[in-house]
């Protein structure tokens, strides 16, 4: 995909925890005096909405020039610079919150990567990671969908994900020197019968993510069987999405 279909791409991502990120802000206590750093903020969706929590400078990091051109170009407002997480390019106690949006499950090393936040956080500052998704417990129905749940799996593994980066996420933030760590689930309620407005922007994604597993002839066959439960209101789709925040105690 290209960086403006990427930035479509995390659009859609950023629409599924919408509601959540608001809430996550306000129970860690970011307000108007916050100066905020997202790690691995790609096109900069998530990172531009900032604003609207802070008036102190936000900015982002990402290892992907071409992505940060597209940030850059959208929101001129916010400092972007291309960075590597094991390696921020800040000064020691530099934040009050860094956050993350689906970035830890294409890591190696998660919790080294969180040390080193927790290096730029001051001190009572907090690491917020907003989504990281576990695809070993996936499920789907109808079962004619679970071959497709599988096949994405394992292009996911194929790529460097961690499919179990959701359950570890409380691991890694211990593991990295966090304290006062709390996790939970992303919630999830969808309409049955409704084909959600993401349809084609995840299957663009499968017909790229799948191409090496399957013909695009058997791709099309569950492309129609996907529609088709969707429209009659038999498919369920759901890949739990965890959530965690820690602090910086020194």
């Amino acid at each position: 995909m290209d960086n403006l279909e990427w930035h479509a791409r995390f659009t859609v991502q950023a629409g599924w925890t919408q509601e959540l990120r608001h809430y996550l802000y306000n129970q860690v206590g970011l307000n108007e005096k916050s100066r905020v750093l997202e790690v691995g903020c790609g096109t900069g969706v998530i990172t531009s909405e900032l604003k609207q929590y802070t008036k102190t400078l936000v900015s982002g990091i990402d290892i992907e020039f071409d992505r940060l051109a597209v940030a850059k170009k959208l929101d001129p407002a916010t400092h972007y610079d291309c960075a590597d997480v094991y390696h921020l390019p800040f000064f020691k106690d530099t934040f009050d919150f860094v956050t993350a949006h689906y970035l830890f499950l294409w890591l190696k090393e998660p919790a080294q990567a969180m040390a080193e936040v927790l290096r730029v956080l001051k001190p009572g500052g907090g690491l917020i990671a907003l989504a990281e998704p576990d695809y070993l417990a996936r499920i789907d129905s109808p079962q004619q969908l679970w071959t497709l749940g599988e096949m994405q799996t394992k292009a996911l593994i194929q790529q460097g994900a961690n499919p179990m980066a959701g359950r570890l996420l409380p691991t890694h933030f211990s593991q990295a020197g966090f304290s006062d760590i709390q996790y939970g689930i992303s919630g999830y309620q969808v309409k049955s019968d409704e084909i959600p407005d993401w349809f084609d922007s995840e299957w663009k994604t499968l017909e790229n993510d799948l191409a090496h597993q399957a013909s695009p002839q058997k791709l099309e066959v569950l492309r129609k069987i996907d529609l088709g439960a969707y429209q009659n209101g038999s498919r369920v789709r759901w890949v739990p999405t965890f959530y965690a925040y820690g602090k910086k105690n020194y």
